[in-house]
C-alpha cells in the first residue's frame, strides 16, 4: 500500500468520532432471525431450528417476533434516549435482513425512529441476499433510510453456490450491486468467502475478478470458519487440519493481493475500500453495541448481554430478558473483543478498551486464561505501545485465520 493510501485511511480513521463521558455513542445492530434456507457454510444460523429459521411474513410466530422486536427496541430506546445516547450507526443483519418485507421492515424502522435520536446516524446498512430483492425493494430500502447495502455474494461460481446452500445465482449477485447503485445507495458492499476444504485457487481467483468489475466501493473477504454444527465442518477430516489452515491462509494470501492491488485498499483484516464506521466502531470500542432481537448481543456500559442464538420463542416470549447478561470484564468476552479489535490494522486504543470494558489492556493481557493468548500473538508480532496493540499488517491476516481456525476445531463436533 502506498504513502497517498495510508494517509486517506489515516484521514478516514480519524476523523470517525469515539464515546467519551460527555457523548456516548451508540451502535445500532437489529437481528433478523429468518433466512430462505439453511447454509452449509453458516455458524451463525447452525443453532436455530430450520423450520423457524424459515419461517415466512404470514406465519404467526413471525409476526410475533417481529411486536417483541419493536417492543424491546422501544423500551430500551426510551433508556437510551433518557440517557442522552447518540446514535451514530445502524446495521441490520442477520440471519437475512432483506428477507423482511415492507410492512415489517417499515414497523422495525418506524420503532428506532420513534425511540432513538437518529438525527447524528452517519451510516445506515442493511444485508441483502441477492435472491431476497429486487430493483423495487432496493428502491424501498434507500427510501426507509438506509444509505449502505451489504451483499453476502459469497461467490461468483454457481457450482460453489449451490453447495453452500445458497439460493441466489452468480446472475443475481452481480444484479444487486447495478440496482442498488440505480436506487441510490452511496456505498455497496459485498461479502466473499475463501477457504473451503474443496475450494480450488482458480475458482476464488474469478470470483475475485468478477467482484472486481463491479461498482462497489467496499468488498469483505472473509476466510471459512470450520464452526462444529456446520454440515460443511462435518464434511472434513480432522487429521488433515494443518493442511486446511496452510490452504486457507493460501487462498486468502492471493485473494487479498489481487483486491488490494484493484485500488480497493485494506483497511482491517479482510476489509478493502471505504472505511466503514460500522466495522471501525465495532471492532475499535468506539461506542455502545445496541443489540435488538433474538441472536443479538449488546455491550453496553461495561456489560456484555446477549439473546442466545435459536431461542426464538423464549425471547417473544421476553423480549427484555437477556440470556447472558454479565461484565464485559469477564476473561471470555475479552478474549472475544481482542479477536474483533486485531482486525483493525490500526489495533486495538487503549483509551477505548478502558471505556467501554472497565479494563486496563496491559492487566489483561497478563491474566492466567488470557495470557497464552498474549504470548502467541507476541510471536507473531504484536505491537504494543502507549496508544494501544496492533499486529503487523504483514501478519495480521494470517494470524488471526490460524487463531480463528484453530479455536473452531478446537470445539468438538456437535451430535
Amino acid at each position: 500500500m502506498g504513502g497517498l493510501e495510508t494517509r486517506l485511511l489515516d484521514t478516514q480513521l480519524a476523523e470517525l468520532p469515539s464515546s467519551s463521558p460527555q457523548r456516548n455513542l451508540l451502535m445500532l445492530y437489529v437481528h433478523v432471525p429468518f433466512c430462505h434456507s439453511k447454509c452449509t457454510f453458516c455458524d451463525w444460523v447452525q443453532a436455530i431450528p430450520t423450520k423457524d429459521l424459515l419461517r415466512k411474513p404470514d406465519d404467526s410466530v413471525r409476526q410475533k417476533y417481529i411486536t417483541a422486536l419493536c417492543k424491546e427496541i422501544e423500551v430500551r430506546g426510551a433508556a437510551h434516549r433518557s440517557a442522552g445516547d447518540i446514535p451514530y450507526v445502524i446495521y441490520w443483519g442477520g440471519g437475512t435482513a432483506s428477507s423482511l418485507d415492507e410492512r415489517e421492515a417499515t414497523a422495525v424502522m418506524e420503532a428506532l425512529r420513534t425511540s432513538f435520536d437518529l438525527s447524528e446516524v452517519a451510516e445506515a446498512t442493511i444485508e441483502c441476499s441477492p435472491d431476497t430483492v429486487d430493483a423495487r425493494k432496493l428502491a424501498f430500502f434507500r427510501g426507509l433510510g438506509f444509505n449502505r447495502v451489504s451483499s453476502g455474494v459469497q461467490s461468483f461460481d454457481d457450482t460453489r453456490l449451490r453447495r453452500l446452500g445458497r439460493r441466489h445465482t452468480a446472475a443475481q449477485a452481480t444484479r444487486i450491486v447495478h440496482a442498488a447503485r440505480e436506487a441510490g445507495f452511496e456505498d455497496v458492499s459485498i461479502d466473499l468467502m475463501s477457504g473451503f476444504p474443496d475450494q480450488e485457487a482458480d475458482e476464488l481467483a474469478r470470483t475475485v475478478d468478477k467482484a472486481l468489475e463491479l461498482p462497489v466501493n467496499h468488498l469483505s473477504l472473509y476466510s471459512f470458519r470450520p464452526t462444529p454444527g456446520t454440515f460443511m465442518r462435518r464434511r472434513m477430516e480432522t487429521s488433515e487440519r494443518r493442511d486446511y489452515l496452510r490452504r486457507q491462509q493460501v487462498l486468502f494470501a492471493r485473494a487479498r493481493r489481487a483486491i488490494d492491488a484493484s485500488g480497493l485498499t485494506e483497511y482491517a483484516n479482510g476489509y478493502f475500500g471505504k472505511v466503514s464506521p460500522f466495522a471501525a466502531m465495532y471492532f475499535q470500542l468506539r461506542a455502545d453495541t445496541v443489540g435488538l432481537g433474538s441472536g443479538a448481543i449488546s455491550l453496553v456500559n461495561q456489560q456484555f448481554q446477549s439473546h442466545a442464538k435459536g431461542l426464538l420463542h423464549p425471547y417473544i416470549a421476553d423480549p427484555l430478558g437477556f440470556d447472558i447478561d454479565v461484565p464485559a470484564g469477564q476473561d471470555r468476552v475479552l478474549v472475544s473483543l481482542l479477536q474483533a479489535g486485531l482486525a483493525m490494522f490500526d489495533g486495538v486504543p487503549r483509551k477505548d478498551w478502558s471505556y467501554r470494558t472497565g479494563t486496563d489492556l496491559a492487566e489483561v493481557l497478563t491474566r492466567p486464561a488470557i495470557a497464552p493468548l498474549a504470548d502467541f500473538l507476541r510471536g507473531r508480532g504484536l505491537i504494543e505501545d502507549d496508544r494501544g496493540i496492533r499486529l503487523p499488517r504483514r501478519q495480521a491476516g494470517l494470524t488471526l485465520i490460524e487463531l480463528a481456525f484453530e479455536m473452531a476445531m478446537s470445539q468438538p463436533e456437535l451430535v
